[in-house]
């Protein structure tokens, strides 16, 4: 039977608001109340000055409410806004607009004039702005970096380029995974090919989807793709801490590379706030080459500027169209205007995308073109992409790898690697051939990744220096598209056994020969 809203309403007043007298219903705190495949959502007002210290409170309004029997999940956000006028929109609903009841507005009025919290002398606590109500937020457990990836307008294809770019992470021997940052109009279900909602563990935290072997999580899986998010920025800063630093991106012991979190469009105050709160290495801008995109790009990139947080980087995409007919080239939006404005600004120019229907049609079948075609030029593009950003993370944080020296043996079976100030190693032809890391995606995921057999023979044809930060190696097989980082190439020496061990294991289980 499914739960009705009287029913979240009883078991919330088992609650007791932030000021221990009464409840939070009774108090007026909770707002409109979203019902949707057995799943609630409400939010919480709070006092702005107390707001980070009521987490307590957010946690045992969700406990109450799944004690229900039939509730599936719950969420619950805290928010600590005060009222711009007599009613305030701030929930999620699956139509219409829906106002806050007069005594949520009261309890706003309260918490900003400082009526709802005593200090301990009996004094009243003074008003704080809810941005003041900010501490530096900490670091993600077993995540090393997070990079977002921005855009100063919508239309430019950012969320599309950072799908792509964080599987191009993936393709590069990178663990990689990716926040769907756009409460409003969250685009990577689609792009992943992905349905259903989210599990929780034991511990109440949130279990990501899983798409081609890439962790992700988005209010698309939460809310039905239909209905529209008609929250205030504090819910969506909220909810967006939630998915950030509840869900369960690494098992422990586990280490994750890199997430990509994929930023709304625009400069508000829900992309400054997580520009501010989320302990990003850096920021990539996306935007198309014509002046006006280019406009808005430059106020993304001042905004992280003036966060402090580095910019990586910037991406053309859509930088020219090919006919697949006539094989004419069109620069529809102009060509060469963000490679241009990175230069005039100092920063890398991280490569063009064109505008191809592949690309699309790929990404509104939710198979990306990175994955479901590693071998396309598209999907070259994207991983030289991805390892150039990786590289620029490195010199970001003080820690980018000199290029080393390399040689292939006369005979090409093996190409000897020589860092600066370490002990030279080598990796034979077979080895980068069948974990190369194109090879190692056309799988998607661990169960599913392709075991390239009959390579015992194959030789190294050609190296193919990438930047200073990888280098393509061709095989004269005809394989040219794997992209060594010389991060990936230092892993591969340092887990050689172990790697070797499970590709023998898997050419036997699957009854192939080297």
């Amino acid at each position: 039977m499914a739960v009705s809203k009287s029913e979240v309403l009883e078991k919330l007043r088992h609650v007791k608001g932030p000021v221990r007298e009464g409840n939070i219903v009774d108090q007026g705190l909770v707002s409109e109340i979203l019902i949707k495949d057995d799943r609630v959502y409400f939010s919480i007002t709070v006092p702005a000055e107390k707001a980070s210290e009521l987490e307590g409170l957010r946690r045992s309004a969700e406990t109450m409410v799944k004690q229900l029997p039939g509730v599936v999940g719950v969420t619950a956000v805290l928010t600590a806004e005060a009222p711009t006028g007599s009613s305030v929109r701030v929930a999620a609903v699956s139509g219409g607009n829906v106002t806050e009841h007069p005594r949520v507005a009261e309890a706003r009025a309260r918490g900003q004039s400082g009526d709802a919290a005593s200090c301990g002398s009996g004094a009243r606590a003074p008003a704080a702005p809810a941005a003041a109500a900010k501490p530096q937020a900490p670091g993600v457990p077993g995540v090393r970096h997070i990079v977002a990836v921005a855009s100063g307008k919508g239309g430019v294809g950012k969320s599309t380029t950072a799908v792509n770019l964080a599987l191009g992470f993936q393709a590069i021997g990178l663990k990689a995974g990716i926040l769907d940052a756009d409460i409003y109009g969250p685009s990577q279900p689609r792009l992943l090919g992905l349905s259903g909602q989210p599990q929780q563990d034991r511990n109440d935290r949130i279990l990501p989807m899983v798409g081609y072997g890439l962790r992700s999580m988005s209010m698309g899986y939460m809310v039905d793709e239909a209905t529209p998010i008609i929250w205030r920025g504090p819910m969506v800063v909220q909810a967006l801490n939630q998915m950030l630093r509840q869900v369960v991106w690494v098992e422990p012991g586990e280490e994750m590379d890199v997430l990509v979190i994929d930023m709304p469009p625009g400069t508000g105050d829900v992309q400054l706030t997580i520009a501010q709160q989320v302990p990003l290495s850096g920021a990539i801008i996306v935007s198309t080459p014509q002046d006006l995109a280019l406009i808005d790009a430059r106020k993304g990139l001042n905004m992280f500027r003036k966060v402090d947080v580095p910019v990586l980087g910037i991406i053309e995409n859509m930088s020219f169209f090919v006919c697949p007919k006539c094989g004419e080239r069109s620069d529809i939006f102009g060509h060469g205007g963000a490679e241009h404005e990175a230069e005039k600004l100092g920063l890398p120019f991280l490569g063009a995308i064109p505008l191809h229907m592949d690309i699309r049609e790929r990404s509104d079948s939710g198979k990306p073109i990175t994955v479901t075609a590693p071998e396309s030029l598209h999907a070259q593009i994207y991983r030289q992409i991805a390892a150039k950003a990786w590289a620029e993370v490195g010199a970001a944080t003080g820690t980018r790898i000199p290029p080393p020296q390399l040689t292939v043996s006369p005979a090409g079976d093996s190409l000897t690697v020589a860092f600066d100030g370490a002990k030279p190693f080598d990796l034979s032809a077979e080895m980068l051939r069948v974990m190369s890391p194109s090879a190692e995606v056309q799988g998607h995921s661990e169960a599913e990744r392709v075991t390239v057999a009959g390579k015992k023979n194959v030789k190294i044809a050609d190296l193919s220096p990438v930047g200073n930060y990888a280098v393509r190696i061709a095989f004269d097989d005809g394989h040219n598209t794997g992209l060594f980082t010389w991060s990936y190439l230092q892993q591969l020496n340092a887990e050689r056994d172990a790697r070797w061990a499970q590709h023998l294991a898997e050419l036997k289980q699957k009854g192939l020969t080297r």
